[in-house]
C-alpha cells in the first residue's frame, strides 16, 4: 500500500512536504518526502492533507459510554463519583461493547487505547474493531490487606490499575505492581486528582472520602494518613516506574516534581476532564521542563464530551501556549508508549515502524509548513479522513 500526501508530521518536531509512504503488511517499509516522478501511482493520494502516526489515547473509560450527559459536576467531586457508581448499578454494569467509542476514536485517527475497565467486557467484538485495544482491570477495596493475587489474576483479562490510593489499599496496589511487573505490562492509578485526596492520604481525614468509602462498605478505619503526598506515598511504596501511567496528577506537593523528575512515571494529563471539574491551571508545563513524559487522554464520555486526543491537544494549545508544538504533538502520539514498551514501534512515520497513521484532509493552503502550524491546521480540522492501525483500514470516511 502507498499513501501520498503534501504533507506530513512525521515525529515530534519533525515536519517534512510531499510525502510518499509505502505500507507493507504490518510495518512502514519506506517513506520518501519532496517531489519525484513516480511511474506507481499510490493506492491514496491524498493530496492536500497532513500524515501522521496514529495517534494515542493512554487513559479511557470506554465502558462508560452510556454515561454521555447524565452525568453534569455540581461541585463536589466525591459526589459525581457515587452517581456515577449508582448509575453503573442501574444500568446494569456497563457498555459491554463500546462501539460508538471505538469508532469515535479510530474517526479521529487514533489507534492506541489504554482502557481502564471495572468489568469483563465483550473481548472478540472489541478486538473486531481493529484499535491496539491494551484493558486495565480496575481493582479497589481500601479495606483488603490480603489480596488473592490468583482472584486479580482471574479478573484481569490483560493488564492491572490500582485505582486511586484513596480506594485500593497499599497491598492491593503492590499487587497489582507485582501482577504487572510478573506480565511485563504497564501499572495504571489515578493519582493527585483532587485536594481532598491530598488530605486523606497525608492525615486520613477527608469527611467526602471516608463516607464515599463507608458507603461502598471499603472503608478501613486503621488507615490514619501516612504523612505523604499522594505522589510520596506512591513512590515509597514502589508503584511508580517507568512502566507506570499516573493518571491527572492535577496537584503537585512539595517534593513531587523531583520524585516525577526521577522515577518517570508517564504522567496522563486529561484537559477536558480536569477542565470539567474547574481544576486550577495543571502543573503540565513545570512537568515538561523537569522531564516528566506526558501524555494527553481523554477520560471518559462521563467528564467528556467527545473522545478525541486532537479535542484534547486543541485546550492544550489553547490554554497552555507556553507549552511547545512538539511537545503536544508527543503527548497524543509518542509520549504514552513507554509503559506499553512500544516506543521503537509506533508514534513516528518511519521504515521499520508498526503501520499505524492517519490522514487530516485540509480545506485549504496552511500559511505556512512548519510543524506547529500543521499541527494546528490538523487540530482544526479533527477528524481522520482515512486511519490505518497494524496495516489494515479502521477508518476511511466517504471521499
Amino acid at each position: 500500500m502507498i499513501i501520498r500526501a503534501d504533507y506530513a508530521l512525521l515525529a515530534p518536531g519533525v515536519a517534512r512536504r510531499d510525502v510518499r509512504l509505502e505500507v507493507d503488511g504490518p510495518r512502514i517499509v519506506q517513506v520518501r518526502s519532496g517531489f519525484a516522478l513516480e511511474r506507481v501511482r499510490p493506492d491514496y493520494d491524498c493530496g492536500l492533507a497532513v500524515l501522521t502516526p496514529g495517534l494515542v489515547d493512554p487513559h479511557a473509560h470506554l465502558e462508560l459510554q452510556f454515561c454521555a450527559g447524565r452525568t453534569p459536576y455540581r461541585g463536589s467531586f466525591f459526589d459525581w463519583l457515587q452517581r456515577v457508581f449508582k448509575l453503573k448499578q442501574r444500568h446494569g454494569g456497563v457498555t459491554a461493547f463500546p462501539r460508538k467509542s471505538l469508532s469515535a476514536l479510530a474517526a479521529a485517527g487514533c489507534t492506541t487505547v489504554v482502557d481502564h475497565h471495572s468489568h469483563a467486557l465483550n473481548w472478540p467484538a472489541i478486538r473486531r474493531a481493529g484499535l491496539r485495544y491494551y484493558p486495565l482491570r480496575e481493582f479497589f477495596e481500601f479495606d483488603n490487606h490480603r489480596p488473592k493475587l490468583t482472584e486479580l489474576r482471574k479478573k484481569a483479562h490483560w493488564g492491572y490499575a490500582a485505582h486511586a490510593p484513596y480506594t485500593a489499599s497499599a497491598q492491593v496496589a503492590r499487587a497489582c505492581r507485582r501482577l504487572s511487573d510478573e506480565a511485563g505490562r504497564p501499572l495504571s492509578i489515578h493519582l493527585a486528582e483532587v485536594p481532598g485526596e491530598l488530605r486523606f492520604i497525608k492525615t486520613g481525614d477527608d469527611a467526602e472520602i471516608i463516607a464515599m468509602l463507608a458507603e461502598r462498605g471499603i472503608y478501613d478505619r486503621r488507615f490514619k494518613g501516612t504523612g505523604l503526598s499522594p505522589v510520596g506515598y506512591c513512590a515509597k511504596l514502589g508503584l511508580l516506574t517507568r512502566t507506570t501511567y499516573a493518571i491527572h496528577v492535577n496537584y503537585c506537593a512539595d517534593g513531587d516534581l523531583e520524585l516525577l523528575s526521577d522515577l518517570k512515571p508517564t504522567v496522563v494529563f486529561c484537559p477536558r476532564s480536569h477542565a470539567f471539574f474547574d481544576h486550577p491551571a495543571h502543573p503540565l508545563p513545570r512537568y515538561l521542563n523537569a522531564g516528566v513524559p506526558v501524555a494527553l487522554g481523554t477520560d471518559s464520555l462521563a467528564s467528556n464530551d467527545r473522545l478525541s486526543p486532537l479535542y484534547e491537544a486543541a485546550l492544550v494549545r489553547r490554554e497552555y501556549p507556553q507549552v511547545a508544538a512538539a511537545d503536544v504533538f508527543s503527548a497524543i502520539t509518542a509520549a504514552a508508549l513507554t509503559p506499553l514498551g512500544m516506543a521503537r514501534q509506533l508514534g513516528r512515520l518511519e521504515p521499520g515502524c508498526l503501520a499505524d497513521l492517519a490522514v487530516f484532509r485540509l480545506p485549504g493552503r496552511p500559511k505556512s509548513d512548519d510543524f506547529a502550524s500543521l499541527l494546528d491546521a490538523v487540530i482544526s480540522v479533527g477528524q481522520s479522513a482515512l486511519t490505518i492501525c497494524d496495516g489494515k483500514v479502521i477508518h476511511e470516511d466517504d471521499r
